[in-house]
């Protein structure tokens, strides 16, 4: 499958705090360098699940910002799946890129988690690019 990517943010840290790098533009593709649209997205409580869909012309990086969720990938043509678990906290911070055609789900493994999207593409409602289907 691997039209995916699976990272670790990278983080500073000084007497001020931190700051974690989320994306650079030499890490996106070519023909992704302008901005579509980026989201906060959040889980108000354990077991709660957002995606369980696929994009047929949009690419997305995800980073944990809080908490731990659980990614379910799968190439809709292929029926290749992928799980993994994707944290955020102070001591890490981890991403993940996620390609066209692949079927996407996250779910909160804890109380309360927050994750930050960005899409190459805007989201129109006249035009979503996003197609039901379901992993959870």
């Amino acid at each position: 499958m691997k039209k995916y990517k699976f990272a670790k943010a990278k983080k500073r840290r000084d007497k001020r705090g931190f700051l974690v790098d989320f994306l650079k533009l030499d890490e996106v593709g070519e023909g992704e360098k302008t901005l579509g649209q980026i989201y906060f997205v959040t889980f108000d409580k354990k077991g709660s699940v957002r995606g369980n869909h696929y994009h047929k012309t949009k690419k997305e990086w995800f980073v944990a910002v809080e908490g731990k969720l659980k990614v379910i990938l799968e190439d809709i043509s292929t029926k290749e799946k992928v799980e993994f678990i994707l944290k955020g906290s102070s001591d890490i911070y981890e991403r993940v890129y996620i390609e066209e055609n692949i079927a996407h789900s996250f779910i909160s493994l804890t109380k309360k988690a927050k994750m930050i999207n960005y899409c190459n593409r805007p989201f129109h409602e006249s035009d979503p690019d996003t197609f039901i289907y379901k992993l959870i």
